[in-house]
């Protein structure tokens, strides 16, 4: 960060302070370039920059909170925030005062500085890779590289900063056969370069492969294989919002009592790791200040923690455990870092031949039915297979899935061994549960 924007950080809590009882002032500043290419032709090429400052206020015990894009508008946006804390939130909390934090690496020097051209090269490179033998689908792919700063100081003495860089890549499929569509992609993201293009192109053949012929789905409680991109949409999902100290503090999530105790089959472990260097999700410290703590959120299948912001903290009679993350306009929400959970024994191929008649979920559409902070889960499958006697049989259309993610992962019949990282964020192999239910749309 330079000295500009230090002074400015400065300069805005001086203002802040001077009518607040408390305040903090977030700076963030985004440059990134992506190149994409859409049906094989090259169309995105652009480089955008944003930057903004973030005010958070403490005022007559209520917090107010405002943004703005212009530098030079920080003392209208300091005093909308002051006049929006009339009607803001009682706050439960004091800002962190100053400390020495640990390290972890979050950029890569080399990233701001990749040339345009080796960006396209790349994404031409993937095209004419994937392509041979696929003359009915069409192809898009891209590449994004990007360096950030964030800034944050407070009223208590709280001062640091750091930079991050990301580094993206993806490539999709799109195979049409008259009112039939099959859409396919694969996506890594880190904080370093990473020019072995040989993951998406394995990935989007593979599925490619399963999905070119369509079969008719099983209908029932059917063993059903959730692929790692499935795991976090699907299975993960539901109990992050469970683990959520906010949810629990109204009383909405099933776990608000169950530290301590068995909520999954015992071969089911999550580990949320802030400190791995290189990971797109790394940091020393969460966006309020607090210094954050590798832990894990199950462990043999024991829930370990909940995760607390400073205000979900404060209003439970709970510490924050360092998971706050916020935007420059908005409050502070909940969120894990970077996610591991545990592999099992078996390979994808041991997996498929454990299923007599089943299907395979890549994805789904249309999440969110049901009571999601009860487990409930469900939506259509976007990408799926039929699994006969260990056999792809085909892409299914028109299904239907629901489970609940606690039923269903306390009857898993086994943890695959070839985890996947998805988005940066999180690493997970497959995992085959049973009793899934599995509705096909009636005609179908």
């Amino acid at each position: 960060m330079d000295a500009q924007d230090k002074e400015l950080l400065e300069k805005a809590l001086d203002y802040a302070t001077k009518a607040s009882n408390q305040a903090e002032i977030l700076l963030y500043q985004n440059i990134s370039t992506p190149v994409g290419f859409e049906a094989e032709q090259l169309k995105d090429i652009e480089t955008r920059e944003s930057w903004g400052i973030g005010i958070r206020v403490i005022k007559d015990g209520k917090i107010g909170i405002s943004s703005t894009n212009n530098p030079e508008n920080y003392m209208l946006a300091i005093e909308r925030a002051q006049d929006l804390s009339k009607f803001g939130p009682e706050a439960h909390f004091s800002f962190p005062s100053d400390q020495n934090f640990g390290s972890v690496n979050t950029i890569d020097p080399s990233v701001g500085s990749i040339p345009i051209e080796r960006m396209i090269e790349s994404g031409k490179s993937m095209i004419q890779e994937v392509k041979p033998g696929k003359n009915d689908v069409l192809f898009d792919a891209g590449l994004q590289k990007s360096t950030s700063q964030f800034g944050l100081v407070n009223s208590n003495g709280l001062s640091f900063s750091y930079e991050k860089s990301s580094f993206s890549s993806w490539l999709s499929g799109t195979l049409i056969r008259g009112t039939d569509m099959l859409f396919v992609s694969e996506r890594k993201r880190g904080i370093q370069p990473d020019w072995d293009f040989g993951p998406l192109i394995s990935g989007v053949e593979r599925q490619l492969d399963w999905g070119k012929n369509t079969v008719d789905s099983p209908s029932g409680n059917l063993p059903v294989l959730f692929m790692p991109r499935a795991v976090i949409s699907i299975l993960l999902s539901p109990f992050l919002s469970g683990i959520n100290g906010k949810s629990v503090l109204h009383g909405s999530s099933p776990l608000a009592d169950k530290i301590g105790t068995r909520i999954f089959d015992e071969r089911i472990s999550i580990y949320d790791d802030p400190w791995l260097n290189n990971k797109l999700t790394a940091r020393f410290a969460d966006d309020e200040g607090v210094p954050t703590v590798p832990r894990h959120l199950v462990k043999n299948g024991m829930l370990e923690t909940i995760l607390y912001d400073l205000q979900t903290g404060g209003q439970s009679g709970k510490e924050s455990t360092g998971n706050a993350s916020r935007g420059l306009g908005s409050m502070p929400t909940v969120t894990s870092s970077y996610l591991t959970i545990a592999e099992g024994n078996s390979s994808t191929e041991n997996l498929l031949g454990k299923i007599k008649d089943g299907i395979v979920v890549e994805q789904l559409i249309g999440m969110g039915q049901g009571n999601t902070l009860g487990g409930d889960a469900g939506g259509n499958i976007l990408l799926g297979y039929r699994v006969k006697n260990g056999v792809i049989k085909g892409r299914v259309k028109d299904t239907m899935l629901n489970c609940n993610i606690y039923d269903a992962l306390n009857n898993l019949d086994e943890v695959g061994n070839e985890s996947e990282e998805i988005g940066g964020s999180l690493l997970s192999p497959p995992i085959l549960c049973g009793d899934i239910s599995i509705s096909p749309r009636q005609g179908k």
